[in-house]
């Protein structure tokens, strides 16, 4: 008796009819010639499409997306934005007007584009890291990120890992995203994409290998990339100029500035200084924030006599270095500089006891004492955050001369060795629910050091205000709670 035929579901019926890559296709999506046409041309595996607001990046998006359905029947792709509201707003209303029902149909209880060729486009959105774990055993062919600047860089390498496939006409990964210099995640992106000092816009280059070595590509984006816009709303630029000049210029594509960016006025060129040495009469302070499974920072900065200025000259950054390795290397620093350090500002929650088994034992401040109580004050930082966050601005400030230049110069200075100061402190972004504070999920720590530093030298001393209590973990490891 003949064996009966295996029923083939709907997918494998349209991957048949649909015989191999690129048939049936149709022209859905017309782009620009320009950025929006290099971006669906691009053979590069991670390509960032970034830049100003309304340069077309998410009609982009939805175009290579469809495209890539349509070319290769059965193709499994997703788009993802952080939220649901974003995903409708930006994505599931357009492409249900953009995409005939002939070609695929969207399924409001999966939020997906069923195309009759048997391919998928999941539309999908992803909050917190956690969320990105939910796709453990998840395969697909393409993926795409909208508003990338949203996401945070384990969201990101954690989800294309999960961008592969068995299916034979699989050319590897394609990974695509558009962004705006906005967000929490602009440091990693500009970082991944842009501070390549040896790549130019638009070249297609290889990855560092410990990132997973796929060739990238940045396509920057600027709003004149879209005519369509332009014609619409030819005032949308103009529009654009009420916003802050910093805004104006994140809005215009600058990765330099970026919208939600807490110190607007810091600028590397005028901040940034070369190393010179310290004057002998110049008062001397360290600053410190604890970590250890997070990143700790002991910062040194110095206030010239009768001035209000500050320059940070030298710092310590690490992560997993245990807290009596952490206060032996600044005290060798100091010891090795011969230097006189008028002040320790010490993170206020080190100040607390620390419970082992229901026992009060030594606060962490004890060690700093050991090593540096003898000739050097031990002081409890002033964890008053917006009144620090506050200072910190006022010392950044500085006024542009009306034909350029500098009409009034800045109070605080970093020097260029004090590297993690530099490229995390222009980083840091509002609180979402406090645009007076600093977003305390991101890389704060050498913000943090800062900030108890020169409140206590510029503003007055230390408070309580403790935020954050500490707890000895495993192996005799101080970790944060």
């Amino acid at each position: 008796m003949a064996r009966p035929k295996a029923r083939l579901s709907a997918q494998q019926q349209a991957i048949r009819k649909g015989a191999g890559p690129s048939a049936n296709r149709k022209v859905l999506y017309k782009t620009h010639v320009g950025a929006q046409s290099d971006f669906l041309m691009s053979e590069a595996e991670e390509v960032l499409y970034g830049g100003a607001k309304g340069g077309g990046k998410s009609y982009a998006l939805r175009a290579y997306a469809v495209n890539y359905c349509m070319s290769f029947p059965g193709a499994r792709v997703v788009l993802f934005r952080q939220s649901y509201r974003q995903l409708e707003e930006t994505h599931i209303i357009s492409i249900q007007q953009e995409v005939p029902q002939s070609v695929a149909h969207y399924s409001s209880g999966s939020h997906d584009l069923i195309f009759t060729n048997g391919s998928i486009l999941h539309l999908r959105y992803c909050e917190k890291d956690e969320d990105a774990r939910g796709y453990d055993t998840a395969e697909f062919d393409a993926m795409l990120f909208d508003e990338l600047t949203h996401f945070t860089e384990f969201t990101y390498t954690y989800l294309t890992t999960r961008c592969r496939s068995t299916k034979p006409w699989w050319t590897g990964p394609r990974i695509r995203a558009g962004a705006t210099p906005l967000g929490r995640g602009h440091g990693w992106v500009k970082a991944r994409w842009l501070d390549n000092s040896n790549v130019k816009p638009n070249e297609v280059w290889k990855g560092p290998a410990d990132e997973g070595g796929m060739t990238r590509q940045f396509i920057p984006a600027i709003v004149t990339d879209n005519p369509t816009l332009m014609k619409a709303d030819p005032k949308y630029v103009e529009r654009l100029r009420a916003l802050t000049r910093e805004e104006y210029k994140a809005a215009m594509g600058n990765w330099d500035v970026f919208m939600g960016q807490f110190f607007q006025r810091w600028e590397p060129t005028i901040h940034v200084v070369q190393p010179f040495d310290i004057p002998a009469d110049w008062d001397r302070f360290m600053c410190v924030d604890y970590g250890f499974a997070a990143p700790y920072c002991v910062l040194w900065f110095a206030r010239p006599p009768g001035t209000k200025s500050a320059y940070f000259y030298r710092e310590q950054y690490g992560v997993g270095v245990k807290l009596p390795e952490q206060v032996y290397r600044a005290h060798q620093s100091v010891v090795d500089s011969s230097e006189k350090i008028r002040a320790i500002i010490l993170d206020p929650s080190m100040f607390g006891k620390i419970n082992v088994k229901g026992d009060r034992v030594e606060s962490l401040s004890a060690e700093w004492e050991k090593q540096f109580g003898g000739t050097t004050r031990i002081i409890k930082g002033n964890n008053e955050r917006v009144a620090g966050w506050r200072k910190l601005r006022e010392m950044i400030d500085w006024t542009e001369a009306p034909q350029g230049g500098i009409l009034a110069h800045p109070h605080l200075y970093a020097f260029n060795t004090c590297v993690n100061l530099v490229r995390t402190l222009p980083l840091l972004i509002s609180d979402e629910h406090n645009i007076e504070d600093v977003d305390s999920d991101g890389e704060d720590h050498a913000g943090d050091a800062a900030r108890y530093g020169i409140q206590h030298a510029f503003a007055g001393g230390g408070r309580h205000g403790v935020q954050r209590s500490y707890s000895l973990g495993p192996n005799g490891i101080v970790v944060r709670r």
